[in-house]
């Protein structure tokens, strides 16, 4: 369910990538960090209620989710930088290894504090 729940936050985030970027003319960096606010929210609501059918009050998930999100944000923008700007990797490529390199964390962090109290 996590990894489903990621695939769909994921397509959320690359379609907003490639619309900033493509349609937009943003700059790719902009282009993902935009595409990671629009997943991150999407991935919010898809983990509490069906990756890990949480318990968690949402006043003290939602604080969660921020501080985790702000440290994937963070080594998002990271990896993207090292990959896309300083490696010259296409965009694209750049943002799939980036993700890839995320998402153990990302669990790690969602189901150990996140969203730890399960619905009985």
């Amino acid at each position: 369910m996590y990894l489903g729940a990621g695939g769909i936050a994921t397509a959320c985030h690359y379609a907003t990538t490639i619309v900033a970027v493509e349609v937009f003319g943003a700059a790719p960096l902009v282009g993902s960090v935009c595409g990671f606010m629009v997943g991150a929210v999407t991935k919010y609501f898809l983990n509490y209620f069906y990756a890990f059918e949480s318990a968690e009050r949402h006043s003290s998930a939602v604080v969660k989710f921020a501080l985790s999100l702000a440290l994937l944000f963070a080594l998002n923008a990271a990896f993207f930088y090292l990959l896309n700007t300083v490696l010259g990797l296409h965009y694209m490529v750049a943002q799939v290894i980036t993700t890839l390199l995320l998402i153990p964390p990302g669990y790690v962090v969602s189901r150990v504090w996140v969203f730890a109290t399960a619905r009985p």
